[in-house]
């Protein structure tokens, strides 16, 4: 348990001082247990706990995620792809799969579905699976609709089948606790790349931006219970590093590399952004990436390698260069 006065916050019951404490709780939810990272506030003369909003939702969040990932049911921006996909309205899916109405539009909103309604929404992600089930409602349309549907779901493709650069960033990834529970979205990634290269004025290493992007997804999953890229992150020697920094890196378009010599004949690389594209990133993500960035940007590329060698998360992974979990963030010293 950590527990430190919160110097800018009273108390609502007193006008006096306020902890905060954060630790770590075994919660049930849904008949299942699942550990949790909790913070909530303390009045330090009644003792009385409150918490705020945003703690609400970051422990409401961390419990969706788990039981999401535990019964395999699609994220709320995996929900609204399978609908897109096959460009269906919320009316007409939610009579496919027999939901009540307006049912499937909450759960893109990110109400939690029940685990057989889970089910059935995964079970869509497959053109035979949607196929399967508009059969079974086919007395829900009139004749001219059902077949307008069939057709464009017999156009398009399974949704499991990725393209080249979700690849060259992700590889074989999966979504959970090693990559923040996120979206894993190309563009997205190549958006928060290009704005953190873009604070660098006479470009970044890549030791450094390997850094840079580890505090920013870790902030943001420690303020959202979400990262931003939806990559994974990797403890080794000089800190770490998202997994195959160098592809990904070689892949996200609007970079400019210089290479730079050195008087011992060694060379590296820096990298450049003039004109970065933000299109792909929430008020939340960019206000992230501005709080990092206004620390890390005037450190030099070895101060930022020795500040991540405080953090646990870079400590308890290192030794066999394992994946570090973002439940590591809770515990972030520098941010």
């Amino acid at each position: 348990m950590n527990k430190q006065i919160v110097n800018s916050m009273s108390s609502p019951f007193t006008g006096g001082m306020v902890y905060l404490v954060e630790d770590t709780e075994v919660q049930t939810f849904r008949k299942e247990k699942y550990s949790v990272h909790v913070r909530y506030y303390v009045c330090k003369d009644t003792g009385e706990q409150f918490t705020s909003e945003e703690q609400d939702e970051q422990l409401c969040n961390e419990l969706y995620n788990q039981y999401r990932i535990r019964h395999g049911i699609p994220f709320p921006d995996e929900i609204r792809k399978i609908r897109e996909h096959y460009g269906l309205s919320h009316s007409q899916i939610t009579k496919i799969v027999g939901f009540g109405q307006n049912q499937w539009s909450q759960y893109e909103n990110g109400n939690l579905p029940s685990e057989s309604n889970g089910k059935s929404i995964a079970a869509i992600r497959s053109r035979e699976g949607m196929l399967s089930m508009l059969e079974s409602s086919r007395n829900q349309f009139d004749e001219s609709t059902f077949s307008r549907i069939k057709k464009n779901i017999l156009c398009a493709s399974d949704m499991d089948c990725n393209d080249a650069p979700y690849f060259y960033f992700y590889g074989n990834s999966k979504r959970g606790v090693n990559n923040g529970y996120s979206e894993m979205n190309p563009n997205k990634l190549q958006c928060m790349v290009q704005l953190i290269v873009s604070k660098e004025k006479n470009g970044v290493p890549k030791t450094k931006l390997n850094k840079e992007m580890y505090y920013v997804d870790f902030y943001s999953y420690k303020k959202y219970g979400r990262s931003i890229s939806g990559l994974a992150y990797r403890a080794i020697q000089y800190g770490p590093v998202p997994e195959h920094y160098e592809t990904v890196y070689d892949h996200v378009q609007g970079l400019i590399k210089k290479s730079i010599e050195t008087s011992a004949d060694f060379e590296y690389d820096l990298l450049f952004c003039d004109s970065p594209d933000t299109s792909a990133l929430s008020k939340e993500d960019i206000n992230v990436i501005n709080q990092v960035m206004s620390v890390l940007v005037d450190m030099k590329r070895a101060d930022v390698v020795a500040l991540s060698h405080k953090e646990n998360g870079w400590i308890n992974y290192k030794d066999h260069h394992n994946i570090i979990p973002y439940d590591e963030a809770y515990s972030l010293k520098a941010f």
